[in-house]
């Protein structure tokens, strides 16, 4: 008997021995693979930083954008997080002049939300209240992406980081006193020529609003080595979809920031914008 119940503990040892190994060869393995994806943003967001060094050569960008700030974009590209780009002079177009669509490989356009700041930050934002006393003004924006990856198939979430995040060009309507209005509570229509698009909420973002998107584009920005200064313009991420740009006529309404409107045509006289090519 006593020969029986020294088996019986050894057996039973022996398998809690195997559940602990099990766990934690799992725990090692999902800590292995949160390591090898941090390594591959970071590497990304490396490469993007490098490339827009080379290419700014000392000029100072137009703005930064966020991407994939809705949990549809996310789910679609398999990110767990949106992403960030940067605005190439030249990408803040003329809203009174027409847009060539020639100009794009595959252009898409977006309706935004666009902040200045009051002062430029250098360093990371502690909170959304630090923050509101940091913003000077909003103003209605279109931005244009331009989603003609060099690859094959749909990109991954990290080839589009390292490709700027699609940026290309953007258009600002006139902007308001960033205490004049309520950044969450606006309702933003898009028309395409006389038919309605689609209409959405301003804070419709997978972040929970637009506060706190804009402050997670600030502090991603200057960890990246950015600076961020006055007259530069932040766009904090499509609301509602993001359509194929095609020729005609777009209306953007914002309720009490009004209504931008944007021309698209399909050879318009204008030099290309050579900043923005990939």
């Amino acid at each position: 008997m006593q020969q029986f119940l020294k088996v019986i503990k050894l057996v039973l040892a022996l398998s809690l021995f195997g559940a602990a190994t099990i766990s934690w060869a799992d725990s090692n393995g999902e800590e292995s693979s949160a390591s090898v994806k941090a390594l591959q943003w970071r590497g990304a967001y490396q490469s993007q930083k490098l490339s827009l060094d080379k290419k700014l050569g000392g000029r100072v960008p137009e703005g930064f954008k966020a991407g994939l700030t809705s949990l549809a974009s996310q789910q679609q590209f398999h990110s767990d997080r949106a992403i960030m780009g940067v605005l190439l002079p030249g990408a803040n177009l003329d809203s009174t002049q027409a847009v060539n669509l020639t100009h794009f490989k595959r252009g898409m356009i977006e309706v935004e939300l666009a902040f200045r700041l009051k002062q430029p930050i250098k360093h990371a934002v502690a909170d959304v209240a630090s923050l509101k006393k940091l913003v000077a003004d909003v103003a209605p924006a279109a931005e244009l992406p331009d989603l003609g990856f060099k690859s094959i198939g749909m990109p991954s979430v990290f080839e589009i980081v390292r490709a700027n995040a699609a940026a290309h060009s953007f258009v600002v309507g006139e902007p308001v006193a960033i205490g004049s209005v309520d950044i969450d509570a606006i309702t933003v229509g898009l028309h395409h020529n006389d038919q309605i698009v689609f209409s959405a909420q301003s804070n419709s973002l997978a972040s929970g609003g637009q506060w706190p998107m804009l402050l997670e584009l600030i502090n991603d920005r200057v960890a990246q080595g950015w600076v961020i200064y006055p007259d530069q313009w932040l766009l904090t991420g499509a609301l509602g979809q993001m359509l194929p740009l095609q020729a005609g006529r777009y209306y953007a309404s914002f309720g009490e920031l009004g209504v931008l409107s944007l021309l698209v045509e399909a050879n318009a006289p204008i030099e290309p914008l050579s900043d923005v090519d990939y």
